[in-house]
Order: C-alpha cells, then sequence, then structure tokens
C-alpha cells in the first residue's frame, strides 16, 4: 500500500516545483546571454555556469525524494547563474543585487536586462564602426577639396555681371 502524502510534503514538493522552475527560466536567459557575449567572454560564462547548471539538473531529479534539499539547490543555482552574469556583463549595481534578493523570481528577468545591455552596446559598437567607414570614404581629399572650390570660383566669375566702361 501506498504511503498517504500529507499537506507538508505536497508544500514542499510544490515549493521545490517553483524552485526548479525559476531556475530553469535563470538558466534559458543566461545561455541566451552568452550567445551574445565574445567568443572568448562566453567560454569563461559557460564556464562558470557549468556547477549550477549541473545543480539544477541534480535539483530535479532530487524534487521527489528530497524536496527541500532540491529547493535549496534550485535557488542557490539561480543564484550562482546571476553573479556569473553580473560578472560577464560588469553591470553589478547595488539595486539591481538588492532586488534579486529579495525576489528569486526577478532573476531571470535581471539577467535578461543584463543581456540587453550587452545586445546594446554591441550595437553601438557597429553603428560608430560603420559610420567611421562611411565618413572615411565618403570625405573629400584635399585635392578634391581644392579642385571644387576652384571650380566654384571659376562659375561665379562666369556668371558674375562684368561692369560696363
Amino acid at each position: 500500500m501506498a504511503k498517504a502524502k500529507t499537506d507538508r510534503e505536497r508544500t514542499e514538493r510544490r515549493e521545490a516545483r517553483k524552485a526548479v522552475a525559476e531556475a530553469k527560466r535563470a538558466d534559458k536567459e543566461s545561455r541566451k546571454l552568452a550567445k551574445t557575449l565574445s567568443p572568448d567572454a562566453r567560454a569563461a560564462f559557460e564556464a562558470n555556469t557549468a556547477p549550477a547548471l549541473a545543480s539544477i539538473r541534480a535539483a530535479r531529479e532530487e524534487r521527489g525524494a528530497r524536496p527541500r534539499r532540491a529547493e535549496r539547490m534550485a535557488r542557490s543555482a539561480a543564484a550562482q547563474l546571476e553573479l556569473a552574469s553580473i560578472r560577464a556583463t560588469a553591470s553589478g549595481d547595488a539595486e539591481r543585487w538588492a532586488l534579486a534578493q529579495r525576489d528569486a523570481k526577478k532573476r531571470a528577468k535581471t539577467i535578461k536586462r543584463r543581456r540587453a545591455q550587452a545586445k546594446r552596446a554591441n550595437k553601438m559598437a557597429k553603428f560608430v564602426a560603420l559610420h567611421a567607414v562611411v565618413a572615411s570614404v565618403t570625405t573629400p581629399t584635399d585635392q578634391e577639396h581644392a579642385e571644387k572650390k576652384l571650380k566654384r570660383v571659376r562659375r561665379r566669375a562666369r556668371s558674375a555681371p562684368r561692369p560696363s566702361a
């Protein structure tokens, strides 16, 4: 005969399930963040997050047998992922850190924000590089500039009314 579950066991399993889901969300966001990083930074980021990902998998397996331990492992893994994202994007301001510490659900969101921030930085760099190339191609040389100026002066001299004597 199967052992009856108590209310406490049910609540512990529910909490563990929620914690694992939050950790999985943080994992998803951290993978998206990794895609936006340079190859070197990405390798370092993935090396930093590997233990956290292993903890999430272990927590998922422990969820049924030891729900409290699974919950603890999942919350710890989510925190590790967020710390890694702070190191990768160098945007660890105190306000966001306090927010993430208070509410574990916000962790995935903060990782998402950092990913967006890294994306904006990449876009700006590309924009500046493109405009520098365009400016170097379209800016006339000194000789071209002098020729245009001479042409303008000759045109004005031709069209200027001549004094009649």
